[in-house]
Formats: C-alpha cells, sequence, structure tokens
C-alpha cells in the first residue's frame, strides 16, 4: 500500500523518540546470509521462468468481467449477522471503483462492530475515499481504540496528519491487539520516520505485536527487518512461513521474491497459495496451476486462499473459474471469488489503459 507523503517541515512526534539502541533489538541472521541460505531451497530454473512470466500464457485481450454477481455476492454478505463476513465483505472492495464500494464502505464505518468499522476505515483510507472525510473524522473518538488507529490512518492518507502525534501513545496502549494495529498503521502510512518510534516497539512481549512491528519496518525498507522477516521462511515452524511469505508479498525486496518462489514448494498448501497470489500480485503466473488445483479442494479455507490467488493471475480461464465460485457453499469462499473477480477487473482495466497509451 502507498503510504502518505508528509510535506510538513516539522517532524511528527515521534521524531523525539530515539532514544533507543538499535543494539537492544535481536535481530538473528544477516541479509547476506539469508540469500544463500534461500538459494539452496530454489529450483535453478524458477528464477528465469518468473522473469520470462513463466509458463501459462497470459490472456492476450482479457475478455469483458461482469461484475454485478459479485458485487450482488459482496452487498448480500455484507448485511451478514456475522461480523467476520460483513469486514470481508468490506475488505474485498478495494479495487472497486464503482459506487457501491463508496455505498458499501459507508455502511461498514457506522457498522456496530469495532472489526466493521476497523476494516472499512482501512479501506478507505487506502483508497482515499475523500467523500466519505466527515464519517472518517466522527470516528476519531469512536470508544474502539483501533478503530481509532484506523481512522487516524484513512485521515492521514488524506491529507489529515493532525491526530498523527497520537498514534505514539498508543503503540504504548496496554491492549496488545492495538499495539499491533498502530504498528501496522505506522508501516503502510510509508513515513521512515516512524523507523525510530517502531523500534521501541521491537522487542514487544507480545509475539503478535513483535510481528506486526517487524513486518512494518520491512515495509519501510529498514534492512534488518526485512533479514528478520525472510529468517521466519527458513524457519522449522508452519506459521513462521505464513508469516513471511504475507508480509513479502508487499515487499519491494529481491529476497522477498526469492522468499515467494520458494513458498511455491512449501508442504504447507495454505503457504504455497500465499506465494502464488504473491507472484501474481507481480506481474508472475507461476502459481496458477497451484491455485487451480486447489480452488477444488475440499477444505473450504484453501478454496478461499485459491480465489485470491487466481484473482492475481490474469490466465484465460481464471474468470470463468472465480464465476463458478461466486456458488461456493462457503460464504467466505463467495467472498474470495468477488473479490478475485474485481481484481481481475482491475488488472484488464489497467492492462486496457496502457495499450491505449501506446498506440
Amino acid at each position: 500500500m502507498a503510504g502518505h507523503s508528509h510535506t510538513n517541515a516539522k517532524p511528527p512526534a515521534w521524531a523525539a523518540r530515539t532514544e533507543f539502541s538499535r543494539k537492544n533489538v535481536k535481530w538473528k541472521t544477516s541479509g547476506r546470509a539469508l540469500a544463500a541460505r534461500l538459494s539452496g531451497r530454489l529450483l535453478p530454473a524458477l528464477l528465469p521462468a518468473l522473469l520470462l512470466g513463466g509458463c501459462a500464457q497470459p490472456m492476450a485481450t482479457p475478455p469483458r468481467i461482469n461484475l454485478t454477481p459479485a458485487i450482488q455476492v459482496l452487498l448480500r454478505e455484507s448485511s451478514s449477522r456475522h461480523a467476520s463476513l460483513r469486514a470481508v465483505s468490506m475488505e474485498s472492495v478495494q479495487q472497486l471503483h464503482q459506487p457501491a464500494a463508496v455505498r458499501l464502505i459507508a455502511v461498514g464505518l457506522k457498522d456496530p462492530s469495532p472489526m466493521v468499522r476497523f476494516t472499512a476505515a482501512m479501506v478507505a483510507g487506502r483508497r482515499r475515499m475523500v467523500s466519505l472525510e466527515p464519517r472518517l473524522k466522527a470516528l476519531r473518538v469512536d470508544p474502539n481504540a483501533s478503530v481509532r488507529v484506523a481512522a487516524i490512518y484513512a485521515l492521514a492518507r488524506l491529507g489529515d496528519t493532525a491526530r498523527m502525534n497520537e498514534l505514539a501513545e498508543m503503540l504504548d496502549s496496554a491492549d496488545p491487539v492495538v499495539r499491533a494495529n498502530v504498528a501496522m498503521v505506522l508501516g503502510r502510512l510509508g513515513d521512515r520516520s516512524a523507523i525510530p518510534l517502531l523500534l521501541t516497539r521491537a522487542n514487544d512481549p507480545n509475539a503478535a505485536v513483535r510481528l506486526a512491528v517487524t513486518s512494518a519496518l520491512a515495509r519501510l525498507g529498514y534492512h534488518r527487518a526485512i533479514s528478520s522477516i525472510i529468517a521466519l521462511s527458513l524457519s522449522v515452524y508452519a506459521q513462521d512461513h505464513l508469516a513471511a511469505l504475507s508480509t513479502c508479498r508487499s515487499l519491494q525486496n529481491p529476497l522477498a521474491v526469492n522468499v515467494l518462489l520458494a513458498g511455491l514448494r512449501d508442504p504447507l498448501p495454505a503457504a504455497r497459495l500465499i506465494a502464488a497470489r504473491g507472484l501474481g500480485q507481480r506481474g508472475s503466473v507461476l502459481g496458477e496451476s497451484t491455485a487451480t488445483y486447489y480452488a477444488r479442494s475440499p477444505d473450504a479455507h484453501l478454496r478461499m486462499l485459491a480465489a485470491l490467488a487466481l484473482g492475481s493471475i490474469p490466465v484465460a480461464g481464471n474468470t470463468t473459474r472465480l464465476a463458478h465460485m461466486l456458488e461456493d457453499a462457503n460464504p467466505k469462499v463467495r467472498i474470495a471469488a468477488a473479490a478475485g473477480l474485481i481484481d481481475l477487473h482491475h488488472l484488464a482495466t489497467i492492462a486496457a489503459r496502457l495499450r491505449t497509451a501506446n498506440r
């Protein structure tokens, strides 16, 4: 996610909180050593294949994608009695550039569930939904601290940085969920002046917060944090692999690509699907066969991840596969299929604009 560029001459309040020894942070492995270890996990043919786009053929001229069924699924699930489904529905419209997306997020900002309000505010910020600024300002006094964090993020994306200093205070919250969300937001805003503040929480007693802080630092280009994330991909624990791959999807770093390539051979199917989606988002179709295979899995969670991966790979047939998945028995799979179709439509739109520009 692109961060907001701060133009104020005066640095943020967190810039003063730099009395922290970076030696206290337990970074375990150097980037050079990780590169050497990762190289042994890759098939020699993989990197050239990535550079060439893989074996599957992208659609030369993507077909028109009818988003009406996908939008109908999201509208229906956004009214679910389950807050988790309403939240995922909000998240799925990030690439939907139609009035329905704004209407859906506007409703989400007033949802009774903090989870839904948080997600809606994050999407509103990512999309810079200017028309929702008044509602976002109202959330700055929301009773839930994580919702306030998301509102500050969204308003910062719209150019309103008046409450940014509150993030420094909330990074010391007694609630680890709030601390993790603050770290995530600081990473997504893309302002490197937040690095010293994040480093004060690099050794947080809560594992989830430590991971969020390290991921945020990696997003901001802090090399030791990038090395730490990549080291997770070499861990003996499956959860570490999932965490590393999820973060590497958003890192613009050559080693992150190596992690994603290695992830296609991970023993954990979920890891392979996250890797497939990450590679798809980088323009590679190497994960297409993996996503297609697990789209038929009896495991609903794997079908959901497969739908998201298919949505990142504009290969002939994926539109039809995702359209069929809109009828899946599991609501999260239906939502993921809708999100996948929206992503494919977005990719097709970009491709069409590029072709027009190159004429």
